[in-house]
């Protein structure tokens, strides 16, 4: 397979084996299967499964034919990722590449770090920004809506799959699910997950969740293929200047004209002292309310 992979890239692969539930399948995906068959499997499973390897390799030519980032895409990618700091620009170089890619992506930073806003430029300026934008967070999610809307019955896939196909199903605070979700999940993505983009976040390293046994460690490989870490604000101080900046244009209205605050150097020597656990969201909501409420030009 990793041979396979080197000569290209773009191979599809499918593993056949007898052994699905040991580290030979993970190890499959790890390195770039596109699926596996566990022996004995039925006919009509080996082609449902050749099918959707075709549609898959069909789609990702289509999709490199007219890979191209556009001028407007682009800018629209700068507009809502901000920051001039090293670690803002590496990541918005990241999200440029990975827009158009139909590949899962993982994405994961402390609370407050963007990563919902990081799905949503990679849902408009990807391939099918007509398409809808499934969002579930699993945090916040019942049992039985996620038996419902995500599982479904046998491993199908509930409404919440069907309606995400051909655009993207985004799954949120994806640590969170139970043991058994997660292996159900796994099937899941085995029928459906090559129907529609799929993008993760979590809080947390999945990675050492896994390798702690905390995490289904077959669902890990089929959903970090591209993993991105997003930097704390407290990794990307140089770009305080200009989000505050936004922030406080955020807050503008009719009434209020928010572009004449400033803030004094004594302020930003306060804020820059901050540690900043809630990350971009407190620093938003904080600069928000304090334009909002002052009646001084210069805070």
């Amino acid at each position: 397979l990793k041979q396979l992979k080197l000569y290209d890239p773009n191979c599809v692969v499918i593993i056949m084996t007898a052994y699905a539930s040991t580290d030979s399948a993970i190890q499959a995906l790890k390195f770039g299967a596109f699926d596996y068959l566990q022996k004995p499997f039925k006919v009509d499973e080996l082609i449902a499964t050749l099918k959707r390897g075709t549609e898959y390799r069909k789609a990702s030519a289509d999709r490199s034919a007219g890979s191209g980032l556009s001028a407007a895409k682009a800018t629209e990618i700068e507009h809502r990722l901000i920051g001039q700091s090293a670690k803002a620009r590496k990541l918005i170089q990241q999200i440029k590449k990975l827009s158009s890619v139909h590949t899962p992506v993982l994405l994961v930073g402390e609370s407050g770090t963007g990563k919902g806003t990081v799905a949503d430029v990679l849902h408009t300026t990807g391939g099918s920004p007509e398409r809808p934008l499934v969002r579930i967070d699993c945090a916040l999610s019942s049992a039985q809506s996620i038996r419902d809307g995500l599982l479904g019955l046998d491993g199908a896939g509930g409404s919440w799959v069907q309606q995400a196909g051909g655009g993207t199903l985004l799954l949120e605070h994806l640590h969170c699910l139970t043991a058994p979700v997660q292996k159900e999940l796994v099937s899941v993505l085995r029928n459906n997950g090559h129907s529609f983009r799929l993008i993760c976040t979590s809080d947390e390293d999945l990675e050492k969740l896994t390798d702690e046994g905390r995490f289904n460690d077959e669902l890990f490989y089929r959903v970090a293929a591209l993993p991105v870490a997003l930097p704390p604000l407290r990794e990307r101080l140089e770009d305080l200047p200009i989000l505050i900046k936004h922030f406080t244009q955020a807050a503008a209205n009719p009434h209020f004209d928010a572009s004449l605050v400033e803030f004094s150097d004594d302020a930003m020597a306060q804020i820059r002292a901050y540690r900043w656990p809630g990350n971009l969201a407190e620093l938003e909501q904080v600069v928000s309310k304090i334009v909002s409420t002052s009646e001084a030009r210069v805070i």
